[in-house]
């Protein structure tokens, strides 16, 4: 990551509380699920090339899983927000059949683990792994809970940074390799 314009605690919780809001305004209108979509990108840096890049791929995975589970969603928007990139995504399914697909992307593909895909429910809550019987997701340095690590601050900043930056490019290569292919 390159120095980008910081974010401070304050927009951040101000994002959160509009975020919510779009939320419960779109599953009132629909009145079906709704796939919510940010990055999991730490430090006060979030709209950079690479979380944007990092967001464009994961939308256009997760645009091409829903298409390919023949889910036509009702309703799309994405924008880039200075305190990151986010979407949203009205689907007619089941609630829990979406989660587990946006499960499968965080899991399975090379860039999930840095993709926030919650599934909000007609209640406007959402739907959590432990809901499923699933683990929670692990940390991108070490095997304990992503969750726990973040909260303690277990490893430094620069280091996840790095690491990312590495998860990224090392995707990128393998696009181009397979794009010349």
């Amino acid at each position: 990551m390159y120095p980008y314009e910081v974010v401070t605690l304050e927009e951040m919780l101000q994002a959160r509380e509009n975020r919510a809001d779009r939320q419960r305004q779109l599953i009132s209108r629909y009145t079906v699920p709704l796939i919510s979509m940010t990055i999991n990108i730490p430090g006060p840096q979030k709209s950079s090339p690479t979380s944007k890049y990092v967001f464009h791929e994961g939308y256009r995975i997760l645009m091409s899983q829903l298409a390919v589970n023949q889910m036509t969603p009702l309703h799309c928007e994405a924008y880039d927000l200075l305190t990151g990139p986010e979407a949203y995504v009205a689907v007619q399914a089941d609630a829990r059949i979406l989660k587990r697909l946006v499960i499968a992307i965080e899991d399975g593909h090379p860039l999930g683990r840095l993709l926030d895909l919650d599934v909000i429910g007609l209640n406007e809550r959402a739907i959590s792994r432990d809901e499923l019987g699933l683990g929670k997701r692990k940390c991108l340095l070490c095997d304990q809970a992503a969750h726990g690590c973040g909260r303690s601050r277990a490893h430094a900043l620069p280091e996840l940074l790095e690491a990312i930056k590495a998860l990224v490019d090392g995707y990128k290569r393998k696009r181009q390799v397979v794009k010349r292919a």
